[in-house]
């Protein structure tokens, strides 16, 4: 299967209490969190990076521009907050160092140690049994989307396995007797960012200006970055506000073997191949019967997406290998996809959970079901969590034009669940 750079992408809060040496028993106050740390750590430990690109609020800002540590080693300890004994130094990846100073827009080196809202999370990485490289930006001031887009671009195209760990903390005016008080748009916002990583992430960008002020972040931008940086299945580990502040543990990407596996395939049918004579992977997930679709993007639009709303093959890789051909050659609304385009097209997979009746419209949810809507022996289908589509009404609207009928159609209707994978 092709190769991948950019193995893992995460946000994190940098609470120095949830550090044990700190929070000498505190820190099971927001135990939630420090076990979310933990697991998370583990998972970008077991991703096998080279090097962590960090991106951290509290690195040294600019109003335009980032700004990258250049030290040939990083380094960093937790002296401020009293610990004298916990000191981190990791290699500093200057081949990455120059290459984005040489490639992002406004980069300006710089020579410094590593503040806190790296130490943190590259203290529970070293635990977790991680050793490598480290590269620290700061956090983009204007343009976040812009700067993870390409950031996104260059870490997928770097030679070696690379994982991004965005740090921030949420609102810090949860609470009264919190360090910074309380204000009503703190737990708003907050709220806002979990539904959003939960549904639809384009409503983080949207949460109104005055309430990202009042709230009093030090986050959001660097959230912003990670998830332009690169699509994936979100998760959200753990969220919670104990001392005022919110602490955020999240996956935003790691890349499946489902979704690789379907562009080896395609891969191998444009070359004159046979995809289903190429060895099928063993993995326990590959066996089950399931139906799928397959999703193929180009520069962040549609290039095709076929599947099936049931297993039709012996098993999902074959089920896999014949979507993503049909995706990538038989999609009516696109011209097959060429050879040299395949570099340039991103590929995801959604396996889809079983059908359920539905009687009214309250039973659907865009961003959780899919839908499937028929009468007269016509029939059409809409996958969940699409963008622009973030209505019921919608929903329902674009499934009826896909099966031939009018708007006003009355339609029995099926729901779904799907779990997505992304490259």
């Amino acid at each position: 299967m092709q190769a991948v750079s950019l193995v893992y992408s995460a946000f994190v809060p940098h609470p120095p209490i949830v550090v044990p040496e700190i929070g000498r028993g505190q820190e099971e106050l927001c135990g939630s969190t420090l076990r979310a740390y933990q697991e998370l750590a583990a998972r970008v430990a077991g991703a096998e990076p080279e090097t962590v690109v960090l991106v951290s609020p509290h690195a040294a800002l600019l109003e335009e521009g980032v700004t990258v540590l250049k030290n040939e080693e990083v380094q960093g300890n937790f002296a401020n907050f009293g610990v004298l004994g916990v000191r981190l130094a990791f290699p500093n990846d200057l081949s990455l160092v120059e290459r984005l100073s040489r490639e992002l827009l406004r980069v300006r080196p710089r020579f410094g140690e590593l503040d806190h809202g790296a130490l943190v999370p590259l203290y529970f990485l070293e635990r977790a049994g991680w050793r490598g490289k480290v590269v620290l930006l700061s956090m983009p001031m204007a343009g976040p989307e812009r700067y993870g887009e390409e950031l996104g671009r260059l870490l997928r195209s770097w030679p070696t396995k690379v994982a991004l760990v965005a740090s921030g903390d949420l609102s810090h005016r949860l609470r009264e007797d919190g360090p910074y008080g309380f204000n009503p748009a703190g737990p708003r916002f907050d709220e806002a960012i979990v539904a959003g990583l939960k549904g639809n992430p384009a409503q983080i960008v949207q949460i109104p200006r005055e309430i990202v002020e009042a709230a009093g972040e030090c986050g959001y931008r660097s959230l912003r970055l990670a998830l332009a940086a690169q699509e994936g299945a979100r998760k959200v580990l753990s969220y919670e506000g104990p001392f005022g502040v919110g602490y955020l543990v999240a996956e935003l990407y790691r890349p499946s073997s489902l979704a690789r596996w379907a562009r080896r395939c395609l891969t191998e049918y444009l070359g004159g191949g046979d995809p289903t004579a190429l060895p099928q992977p063993q993995e326990p997930e590959f066996q089950r019967h399931r139906g799928c679709f397959v999703t193929l993007k180009k520069d962040g639009d549609l290039r095709g997406c076929i599947g099936t709303t049931q297993g039709y093959q012996a098993n999902l890789a074959l089920e896999i290998a014949h979507n993503a051909v049909a995706a990538g050659t038989e999609d009516p609304r696109f011209r097959p996809v060429e050879p040299e385009e395949l570099s340039d097209i991103r590929f995801s997979v959604d396996v889809l959970g079983d059908l359920e009746k539905v009687k009214n419209l309250a039973e659907l949810d865009p961003w959780r079901y899919g839908v499937v809507v028929s009468q007269h022996g016509r029939r059409g289908l809409l996958l969940p969590h699409l963008e622009g589509v973030d209505t019921v009404e919608q929903q329902l609207s674009i499934a009826k034009q896909k099966a031939g009928l009018s708007p006003e159609t009355t339609v029995d209707m099926s729901r779904f669940e799907v779990v997505r994978h992304y490259e």
